[in-house]
């Protein structure tokens, strides 16, 4: 089923640092994620930076210090970083 499935012309993997992830978690307030340590963290990054280097077309975007619900400005950076690529 997978071979048979169109596969995306661009993959876009925004990269927020470990420790605005953990403030993300505080704030957002859910019980169950709140003993998320930054190890943990680390490694679903790690991991999934070797999982793109697989696949062709991959934007990485450090998105860190960046706020999509409170600056648009910060959301179309992001579109025009996708136009670009």
């Amino acid at each position: 089923m997978y071979g048979e499935m169109r596969h995306p012309g661009l993959y876009v993997y925004l990269h927020q640092s470990t420790d605005n992830l953990l403030a993300n978690i505080k704030q957002r307030g859910r019980s169950y994620e709140q003993g998320i340590v930054p190890e943990y963290l680390d490694k679903i990054h790690a991991g999934y930076l070797e999982y793109i280097k697989s696949l062709p077309n991959v934007l990485v975007l450090d998105v860190t210090g960046r706020d999509f619900v409170k600056s648009q400005q910060d959301y179309l950076w992001v579109l025009e970083q996708i136009k670009i690529f």
